[in-house]
């Protein structure tokens, strides 16, 4: 898929949480993200700009998250292991917050070790056959 075709189908499938979406979606979608939004983060700030922003961020929430929910099931896992994500950065939080031998020594490594998988999860590559969340979206020859 490409580039274009990444960021429509980004948009159009922003409520399908039960098919399968490939890397090349995934990672188009993620430099379309930035792209976008690393020359604003230069532009002096002022409300409007924050506002806009704001509502950017809120537009493109729910896309994002199905989009990865679409990732998990190309590699044959579940969407529900996304809940993992806020629970690594509130462990991480609280190691900082709390600043305790036990949040340091577990806590720490625990929240990189989910962060680690997490990454692996969305760069492995997908399954070739069907799996029970649909056929290969890149649809190569088996």
């Amino acid at each position: 898929m490409g580039f274009i075709d990444s960021i429509k189908s980004f948009y159009f499938r922003a409520f399908d949480f039960r098919t399968r979406s490939s890397r090349s979606e995934f990672w188009y979608v993620f430099l379309a993200q930035i792209l976008f939004f690393l020359p604003i983060e230069f532009i002096p700030s002022f409300l409007f700009l924050d506002l806009l922003k704001s509502a950017i961020n809120i537009l493109i929430f729910l896309p994002q998250i199905s989009l990865t929910v679409r990732r998990f099931h190309d590699v044959g896992m579940s969407g529900w292991w996304l809940i993992c994500c806020p629970l690594v950065f509130l462990l991480m939080w609280a190691a900082v917050y709390f600043d305790t031998t036990f949040g340091n020594v577990f806590v720490a490594p625990f929240s990189l070790a989910l962060l680690i998988i997490f990454i692996y999860l969305i760069c492995k590559k997908g399954d070739v056959r069907d799996n029970k969340y649909g056929s290969d979206p890149l649809g190569l020859p088996k």
